[in-house]
């Protein structure tokens, strides 16, 4: 072991491993541990460490204190534990956690699964088909290149699909999510969430809360599940709908008491369940579409869409 002085006059020590499966264990200070090759195990501890795995399948643990914690070559599996961690995957299928603290985690190449954990987190998949966990915290997520699947988890989260067919679950929160490039699944979960489709026939499901959708480029379908998805005094708002391309899907909606009864489109509410109203405006071009779901007379249900929306082609029911 070797010790230098940073630029604050701190003792770094310094740990080289060999070409060998090493087990390294760092001090109470801010090391410094090289793996190189082999299979290594890695161990911080306390202190703000470096640590890199090198060429092989290495398990790297920086311990406490704010850790730079590297992979390389090799499917490796990377901890940061406490502290505000900046973990890359490298080449490879690793897997990198975060822990506490606010963490910079980047997968780089290879099919990842990532977990931010606790903190306020910024993820990068990178290349390759990732699974990113964003655990609790605002977290903002790049999936990057690769079919990925990513959950926001609690927090008000900020996702990125990018290039790929990508899932996205933007988890408990007020989310902004956007799926990118190609045909994406995204889904609000609870909250007040934006959502952009971009590119792509995309599927969005904004879940429960006031939802603003924006379907983007292709295809695209607007899936409700239940009557709290949009409230008629919490609507949900449709920003582009394309009639004749767009589809709004809510079959879902047909149950009443655990029965299934018909949707009907009628010109006014008369008080029977699953009457289906089109109020389209000419002057603010939008349409409110508005479900009597438990046959009241009244709205429970209604979406606010920008665009004149033809029940017979642009409704699933």
């Amino acid at each position: 072991m070797q010790d230098k002085l940073d630029s604050q006059e701190n003792k770094v020590n310094i740990i080289n491993g060999t070409d060998d499966n090493d087990l390294l264990q760092g001090t109470t200070g801010n090391d410094e541990i090289y793996g190189y090759k082999g299979n290594d195990s890695i161990l911080g501890k306390e202190g703000n460490d470096s640590l890199v795995g090198g060429e092989g399948h290495d398990i790297v643990e920086g311990g406490d204190g704010d850790d730079h914690l590297q992979g390389n070559a090799g499917d490796d599996r990377l901890q940061g534990d406490t502290g505000n961690d900046n973990i890359e995957g490298g080449e490879g299928n690793d897997s990198l956690s975060g822990g506490k603290g606010d963490d910079r985690i980047f997968g780089n190449e290879g099919e990842d699964n990532i977990d931010g954990d606790e903190g306020k987190d910024e993820i990068h998949g990178g290349e390759g088909d990732d699974k990113i966990d964003g655990g609790e915290g605002d977290d903002e997520i790049h999936g990057d290149e690769g079919k990925d699947k990513i959950d926001g988890g609690k927090g008000d989260d900020t996702i990125t699909g990018g290039a790929g067919r990508d899932y996205i679950d933007g988890g408990l929160g007020n989310d902004h999510l956007a799926g990118g490039e190609d045909n994406d699944l995204l889904i609000g979960s609870d909250g007040n969430d934006i959502i952009a489709g971009d590119n792509g026939n995309d599927v969005i499901i904004g879940g429960i809360g006031a939802d603003q959708l924006t379907g983007g480029a292709g295809n695209d379908s607007f899936i409700y599940i239940t009557i709290n998805d949009s409230l008629a005094e919490a609507p949900d708002k449709i920003d582009d709908f394309e009639t004749g391309s767009d589809k709004i899907v809510l079959h879902a909606l047909k149950f009443f008491n655990n029965e299934e009864v018909e949707i009907k489109k009628v010109a006014s509410f008369t008080g029977k369940i699953n009457e289906l109203l089109l109020d389209y405006n000419e002057n603010t071009n939008v349409t409110n579409l508005m479900l009597d779901h438990d046959g009241n007379g009244l709205a429970e249900f209604n979406i606010e869409i920008v665009g004149k929306v033809d029940f017979e082609q642009d409704i699933i029911i």
